[in-house]
């Protein structure tokens, strides 16, 4: 979009008076160039499909393609000696091959990784388009293979598909695919599962997350809304639960789930036609915290719109206490296939209620199965935590993709906040906070601290972890198809936050400015010394402080840094973007000088509102349009009292047309234009005709 699109576009949006909040600047941009951090890249001949398998103490386990990294969390470097390779046999290969996929698909790639000892863990592969999964056990330092297991329904064929799985007391839950095609999706835990083709239960679901929490076993997915086919087609956000203490029905139901629930997950921005961000893209870890005063357990998950909509962006927040309740509350069902989806009556729900975790599912009556096979979903919708997103974002250029928490981080008035990592789709990550999370609940004060380019653009993020060691700098990994990258957490020494204003703008928990050593500093390093907490200066609702010399609570300015394009770097969205930034606080004075005005000299700028604007472009483009009608008419008069000499081809052909009887190869032989009879030689026939003609023959005549 140009740059005259987007400021029209938000003149309209001013001017309407649209109840939509304002996508948040970031504070501090950061470009590829810039980023300094440790990196693993694997085997870089091919791409390795990294993925998060389990995080220790001081080390994670990645897998990849035929093998499985361990990776040192302080400097990124492979622990080589505890490299685990597993690879496809010939024989396996050749039957992907067979099956039209390429050498690179046909490959193992780790996805799956369960530990089910100290020194005994289950691993799956894709293992070439032929899942499986195999016991290992370590002694003296090797890993020694145990047994295979079939992968079917544990592990996906492709690296790529959308498959989650969690282990939870010793079993393996997975939710991914049954079949080559991906046509047959499930959630499965040894020997039991949802039902086959069973669209009431599973409609073509895109599963990012899982996790155990309770009794219960969480599944995070989209899918396309049953209850919406009568209208149309559209994809809903989704959270499955199941018991993990389900042994499966009664009979013929001893292979199927007696517990499984679900509902829709509701990230909207409110109002009377609410904006729905309809597709989940994952969640992070269950958030312990205090917020409005009160303790919540929350979950954050990535939303999005669809790929052909208007390309948006969110974060919400929601309670695990509400989600418990909301598979408590009624059921949703459809009596006939062309009825509307409805509430069931309570009087309509059989005892024991169906869905409920119980001592031996074996045992319950086949009313209460079939009941839960059939009504599958609740009625009400898992409300934002929030009344708004934490997050909201529009970009033509990139869409969230992952979201990690670095949970209650303590600002220096005590407060707490959770700060958030998003990463995007051409390799960003955000950091992000709701500053009025510790106040209430009914409000969202967004703000983004920082726009880092960690990774080449057009890389995906595809996962975030939040690492703390002792007596090392806090950092965040950042994980791609075929390269792992640990940045800092925060970025206080960043040129931009060079001054007690800019420092205090960032409005981020993690830094503050430091009157002695005039330097914006990491606020942990600073807090074990109370006399220096002191000087440090910190403002996470405002971004402004008097020490900063706010007399009045005035906005603190931006500094504007135009970036060079490096070579063989892509361009920033914001390179070409002009935003106008309304300052309500502070829109009638600025005191502070910008570059290149003398000093001492108070600028008064002029500030129109948005009416103002809206009128003045309106009466632009109707005196362009009056100017343009009068300027074309006076051109059109000048031209037609003008002369113009005939083109050669015009006076030959108006010589012809005017040429004498007597002129030399003139037929002097005239056509009568009525009968439209062509001339007649000497000799009786046509000029035109051949002096081959045959004579004409009679012809029947018809009337009809």
């Amino acid at each position: 979009m140009s740059a005259s699109l987007r400021i029209l576009a938000l003149i309209s949006l001013a001017a309407q008076n649209v109840a939509w909040p304002q996508d948040p600047i970031p504070r501090l941009h950061i470009k590829y160039r810039e980023v300094i951090g440790q990196r693993f890249l694997g085997n870089e001949s091919h791409v390795e499909h990294f993925k998060l398998l389990e995080r220790a103490t001081t080390s994670i386990l990645i897998g990849a393609r035929n093998a499985i990294y361990n990776i040192s969390l302080h400097d990124l470097t492979e622990i080589v000696d505890q490299r685990l390779q597993w690879s496809s046999t010939e024989a396996h290969r050749q039957l992907c091959y067979l099956k039209g996929r390429s050498d690179d698909e046909c490959q193992n790639y780790v996805r799956v990784f369960g530990r089910q000892g100290p020194d005994r863990f289950l691993v799956c592969g894709t293992n070439a388009y032929k899942p499986l999964c195999r016991q290992f056990t370590i002694k003296d330092g090797a890993y020694v293979k145990k047994s295979d297991i079939d992968g079917l329904g544990l592990c996906p064929y492709d690296p790529r598909h959308n498959s989650t799985a969690v282990f939870a007391e010793g079993q393996l839950y997975a939710a991914t695919v049954a079949d080559f095609s991906g046509g047959e999706p499930l959630i499965h835990r040894e020997k039991i599962r949802t039902e086959r083709s069973d669209l009431n239960q599973l409609n073509g679901p895109n599963f990012v997350s899982s996790f155990a929490y309770q009794d219960y076993v969480f599944f995070f997915y989209r899918e396309t809304a049953v209850e919406y086919m009568n209208c149309g087609k559209a994809v809903y956000s989704r959270v499955g639960r199941v018991c993990q203490h389900d042994k499966g029905g009664p009979h013929a139901f001893s292979d199927r789930w007696t517990s499984f629930l679900k509902a829709r997950l509701n990230c909207s921005v409110p109002g009377e036609y609410p904006f729905y961000f309809n597709e989940i893209q994952s969640t992070s870890d269950v958030t312990d915290g205090r917020y409005a005063g009160k303790s919540a357990r929350l979950v954050y998950g990535v939303f999005t719109t669809p790929v052909n909509s208007i390309g948006g962006s969110a974060v919400c927040a929601f309670s695990m206490d509400n989600i418990l309740e909301v598979f408590q509350s009624a059921f949703k069902e459809q009596e006939t296939i062309n009825s509307n989806w409805l509430r069931v009556l309570p009087e309509k729900v059989p005892e024991p209620r169906p869905g409920a975790c119980v001592n031996d599912s074996r045992t319950l009556p086949d009313i209460t199965v079939n009941f839960v096979k059939a009504h599958p979903l609740m009625d009400d919708a898992v409300q934002s935590y929030f009344s708004l997103p934490v997050i909201t974002k529009t970009s033509f250029n990139y869409r969230f993709t992952k979201v990690v928490v670095d949970p209650q981080v303590k600002a220096l008035d005590g407060k707490a906040y959770d700060m958030l990592y998003i990463g995007t789709d051409d390799g960003r990550v955000l950091k992000a906070l709701n500053t009025r999370a510790p106040e209430t609940r009914d409000n969202v004060s967004q703000v983004i601290v920082s726009d880092v380019q960690v990774l080449k653009h057009g890389q995906a993020v595809k996962d975030l972890l939040v690492v703390h060691l002792a007596g090392e700098a806090s950092k965040l990994v950042v994980f791609a198809d075929s390269e792992i990258r640990a940045v800092p957490l925060h970025h206080c020494d960043s040129p931009a936050a060079a001054t007690c204003r800019s420092c205090v703008a960032l409005q981020d928990p993690h830094c503050a400015w430091d009157a002695i050593a005039n330097l914006c500093v990491a606020v942990p390093t600073k807090l074990h010394d109370s006399d220096n907490s002191k000087t440090l200066f910190q403002d996470i609702p405002n971004g402004k402080h008097r020490s900063c010399g706010y007399e009045e609570m005035t906005k603190p300015e931006q500094p504007v840094v135009m970036p060079e394009i490096g070579r063989g770097e892509q361009p920033d969205e914001r390179d070409n973007e002009i935003v106008i930034e309304l300052d309500r606080e502070n829109q009638y004075g600025r005191t502070q000088p910008r570059a290149n005005e003398p000093q001492g000299v108070t600028v008064t700028p002029v500030v129109y509102s948005a009416q103002t604007l809206t009128g003045a472009l309106i009466g632009t483009c109707f005196c362009s349009l009056v100017a343009g009608f009068a300027f074309g008419f006076w051109f059109s008069q000048r031209l037609r009292g003008s002369s113009y000499p005939e083109p050669s081809e015009q006076r030959q052909q108006l010589n012809r047309l005017t040429e004498s009887s007597e002129s030399p190869g003139f037929n002097n032989k005239s056509i009568n234009l009525v009968l439209n009879v062509p001339p007649k030689n000497p000799n009786g026939k046509n000029a035109n005709s051949s002096a081959e003609n045959k004579p004409v023959q009679k012809v029947k005549k018809t009337y009809i």
